[in-house]
């Protein structure tokens, strides 16, 4: 079987690229940062593995317009292709899936993706999509579904796999229960680099202090907290699994040894905490790759690395450190069921800074119930930690409900929800009602992404260099660039209905 993991370029009416892959939810970038997909990789792999032609088809980090990305996939003719889709381009998909079927008439066509998995048959309503898989873990559910296919030709009414909405005929469709995670993580490979041609990631990343970098295969599947109300981690189809400590060194040593990789981030929703992060740390310690030249990086919470983990994760060279604070109210954290509190922030990003590490802040603006005295304080406390130096770069979004999360059902509760169009939920502006000019929230997002044109950060970061850590000279003098580029690619992604409205 001929089996295609495809990516579609997309592209607004701004120019602006939809960045699909790995993506916590949909944003269109000008200067766009291609993602390696690590849980489709991983699929690809292991269906390749299994001796199927595997077409790693990804048109956006390929460069094709859509044209090409579209003649190309026709002209190869395969049996099946695998799609990712969210909330903002499910129009899209919908509409080109319909476009493919008429040139691939007998071509099985599958849709993962969170909002697809949320809402399985509003899309085999909508499209010529064969099979809805409702779980993240696409790896497991394609090594067993494409088997069955293919050795069953009745597989649309006789497949019992569970995860599934699958289409039996123009009027029928079928749903197989839930997905269940019952085998270890462990089982699904290690992503092949040459595979997905990993160098088309290695490079546009604002992640990256040095490249190539590339994203480690993930430790953790979906997230040990998986409590935030606004993220997509959150529901009883995701299931918390965890990859040994051992084979994770042993990819860094691959990406490291063999591809010659300057940074490696794993962007699982939460990486290790406790013995296994300090195992992870001493592992890279004792195979001596610290001493490579390769800086390593992750997301994870306040409260989950202590002083002593921080300590060694800095002594293995460890760099970027991603984590959300999302906002300075504690009435906003504890509405998004965060799990702790703004007076929790300031000891742990002291203790990652004493140590040479650099921090990076998520944050949120445009919920629902925020007031200006939330906002000004979010807004305050951002200023106040990059001034001090306690975080070295930071991202602002607007909170977009998306994909029927917790708080997009509490949206819509609460009917506070301004667009029910979902091409409007592109994280572009805000769509919910909110108890002060939506204005406000576009001033508050340039004037925390202008911190990084402000004198007192600026100086803050010539006082790095005091240290005479080569990490602190790159990030000004190199990484400085490609930051402020990208800090005025966000100001305008997210600031430019504010002219509108």
């Amino acid at each position: 079987m001929k089996i295609a993991i495809s990516y579609p370029p997309i592209i607004n009416k701004r120019g602006q690229k939809a960045m699909v892959s790995q993506n916590r939810n949909v944003q269109f970038f000008k200067t766009p940062t291609y993602l390696l997909p690590i849980i489709q990789a991983q699929g690809a792999t292991w269906l390749r593995n299994l001796g199927y032609d595997l077409r790693w088809d990804d048109g956006n980090a390929q460069l094709k317009s859509l044209e090409n990305w579209f003649a190309e996939l026709v002209s190869w003719q395969p049996d099946v292709v695998v799609f990712e889709s969210t909330t903002p381009v499910m129009k899209f998909y919908w509409e080109v899936t319909n476009k493919l079927r008429k040139k691939l008439p007998k071509t099985i066509f599958i849709m993962t993706g969170y909002h697809s998995m949320k809402r399985p048959e509003e899309t085999l309503e909508k499209s010529a999509t064969d099979v809805v898989i409702k779980s993240n873990h696409i790896d497991f559910a394609l090594i067993k579904l494409i088997p069955y296919i293919e050795k069953n030709p009745d597989w649309r009414v006789s497949c019992q796999i569970e995860g599934l909405t699958i289409r039996v005929n123009k009027t029928k469709i079928r749903d197989t229960g839930a997905f269940r995670q019952v085998e270890p993580l462990e089982k699904s490979p290690l992503v092949d680099r040459d595979l997905v041609e990993w160098k088309n990631y290695a490079y546009e990343n604002g992640n990256f202090l040095q490249t190539p970098g590339t994203y480690a295969t993930s430790v953790i599947r979906d997230c040990m907290f998986g409590k935030c109300t606004f993220c997509r981690y959150n529901g009883p189809e995701f299931t918390f699994s965890k990859m040994s400590v051992q084979k994770s060194l042993d990819e860094y040593e691959i990406l490291i040894n063999k591809y010659h990789v300057k940074e490696i981030f794993d962007d699982s929703g939460v990486w290790y905490r406790g013995s296994d992060a300090r195992e992870f740390a001493q592992g890279i310690i004792d195979r001596g790759l610290h001493k490579k030249g390769c800086y390593f990086g992750f997301n994870t919470r306040f409260e989950y690395l202590d002083e002593e983990t921080i300590k060694l994760l800095a002594k293995a060279n460890f760099r970027f450190v991603l984590i959300g604070l999302e906002s300075a109210s504690d009435e906003t954290l504890r509405r998004l069921n965060k799990g702790y509190q703004n007076q929790y922030i300031i000891p742990s990003l002291k203790w990652l800074t004493k140590y040479g590490l650099h921090p990076h802040l998520t944050i949120m603006v445009g919920y629902y119930w925020e007031t200006q005295e939330m906002l000004d304080k979010t807004v305050k406390f951002v200023e106040k930690l990059m001034f001090a130096g306690l975080a070295r770069t930071l991202q602002v979004t607007i909170c977009t409900p998306l994909d029927f999360t917790p708080y997009h059902l509490e949206c819509i509760s609460q009917k506070v929800l301004l667009t029910k169009n979902y091409d409007d939920f592109d994280m572009s502006r805000v769509i919910v009602k909110t108890p002060i000019p939506h204005e406000r929230y576009y001033e508050a997002i340039k004037r925390m992404y202008g911190i990084a044109f402000h004198p007192r950060f600026i100086v803050r970061q010539l006082l790095f260099l005091t240290s005479f850590r080569k990490r602190d000279w790159q990030f000004l003098f190199t990484y400085g660039v490609r930051a402020i580029r990208r800090v005025r690619n966000h100001m305008f992604n997210l600031t430019v209905h504010s002219k509108n409205n």
